[in-house]
């Protein structure tokens, strides 16, 4: 039986050297979410696929990494069939819930209709305490989502009361998460979540320094917010709490996220960075769009910007995709404030698709069942086709196609690694101390 470089490994477009001299290829197993080093002549055979002129120790561990596989394997196959698994496992559980339908911002990228709302909340309750209490459920994970979750505190807190009791007492695992806009953050609200909410992680947009935010990302009694933001979340996050900041990026504000990095690192914040680029979610953005090369390009810059000023970032993907997202498995629901259930957080809220997206009631779910089939459960059908590009792509294991949704709306949802990788496994590669080594030095 002979074997051939796996389809799905990436390999450095030059050569690296450690801190003991040593010159090395750097390579990727996006089939295992694994950077490694590899002795340049092995490189070279790799990217010749001449695995006859790779020596036995070294072959047996690129087939430990599968970073080379067997002729016959079928790789794509193998990798959505990862993917149907993690997607078919009822252990692992977890609900969207959207207790608000109102946003005290009005961002105009946003494709979200918002009105004020409050969620029912006995139905809800009840509809994840039968999920806890399930023998099959081993973890289960709350992300509170909007609108802006913020407004409807107190329906947080009497929720995640009941939860985390019920995770208690039949001893499963518990945690939850909440992307918002931070403008409703304290002390006390911050201590709230992490105390008695039990949030292990927030994602607050900030969208540029602070004229370029508040303008942006105006309130809707006229305030802005990016000082007030910056201020609590400096001085006043919990231990455990771990802060994302995600910067929403188009035409409008591209020429001033570098002076965002520059005053995040000012400040400082102790918080991972995550550059987006808006995209379409309802609504035409093609005005303010960035091509999707461009963003990458222009990512890769911000992102050694970033780096040179000891902020955080994941600069290549160390874990596998379990499912794509939460639209891809029948054990993840979206509740929206009227408690119909959808199975992807796009819908909800959104002119257009949001009554196309329900699949049930919390009414009509009986017990801890999984919800009903929704609009992108047969992705990994229309991947193993070919249907889009993702079946030939060579990121497909830690990137899952992105986004189903998207795909189907004509839109291309290739996350930016796909066209930096380069350039993020350069920032990888001097975080594990290899600089990069030239023929001639």
């Amino acid at each position: 039986m002979s074997n051939t470089r796996s389809r799905y490994l990436l390999l450095s477009d030059g050569l690296y050297r450690d801190a003991s001299g040593r010159v090395a290829r750097l390579a990727y197993s996006v089939r295992r979410a694994t950077l490694f080093a590899v002795d340049a002549r092995t490189g070279e055979a790799l990217e010749r696929n001449d695995l006859d002129a790779i020596d036995g120790d070294q072959a047996a561990r690129l087939a430990a990494l599968s970073a080379v596989v067997p002729d016959e394997e079928d790789e794509l196959a193998r990798v959505l069939e990862a993917m149907r698994t993690g997607s078919d496992d009822p252990s692992q559980r977890s609900f969207t819930i959207m207790p608000t339908a109102y946003c005290n911002m009005a961002c105009s990228y946003c494709g979200q209709e918002h009105f004020k709302s409050s969620i029912r909340m006995q139905r809800v309750a009840e509809r994840v305490e039968a999920v806890i209490a399930d023998p099959v459920t081993r973890n289960v994970r709350v992300t509170w989502f909007g609108g802006e979750p913020m407004l409807a505190l107190g329906v947080i807190r009497e929720l995640s009361t009941r939860f985390l009791t019920a995770a208690k007492a039949h001893g499963k695992s518990y945690t939850a998460g909440m992307p918002t806009n931070g403008s409703l953050l304290t002390d006390r609200t911050l201590k709230v979540l992490r105390e008695e909410c039990g949030l292990d992680a927030i994602e607050v947009t900030i969208d540029g320094p602070p004229e370029v935010h508040d303008r942006r990302r105006l309130k809707r009694n006229g305030t802005g917010s990016f000082h007030q933001i910056t201020s609590v979340l400096r001085d006043s996050l919990p231990p455990g709490l771990n802060l994302t900041i995600r910067v929403n990026i188009d035409a409008e504000n591209e020429d001033s996220v570098t002076d965002l990095i520059l005053e995040l690192a000012r400040i400082p914040l102790k918080a991972n960075l995550a550059l987006m680029p808006v995209h379409s979610w309802g609504n035409d953005v093609s005005d303010v769009e960035l091509e999707v090369r461009r963003f990458a390009q222009l990512e890769a810059q911000w992102l050694r910007l970033a780096e040179s000023l000891g902020l955080g970032f994941g600069a290549i993907p160390n874990a596998l995709k379990r499912t794509t997202c939460v639209a891809t498995t029948r054990f993840s629901e979206v509740v929206d404030p009227a408690e119909r259930v959808y199975s992807c957080s796009e819908h909800p809220l959104v002119p257009g698709v949001r009554d196309s997206g329900i699949v049930a009631t919390v009414d009509e779910l009986a017990g801890s069942g999984p919800r009903p089939a929704g609009a992108f459960d047969d992705w990994y059908d229309s991947v193993a086709a070919e249907e889009f590009q993702c079946g030939r792509c060579p990121i497909l294991p830690v990137c899952g196609g992105s986004c189903p949704k998207l795909w189907r709306e004509g839109h291309i949802p290739c996350p930016s690694i796909k066209f930096n990788f380069q350039d993020r496994l350069e920032i990888a590669a001097r975080r594990l101390g290899f600089t990069r080594f030239s023929e001639t030095q």
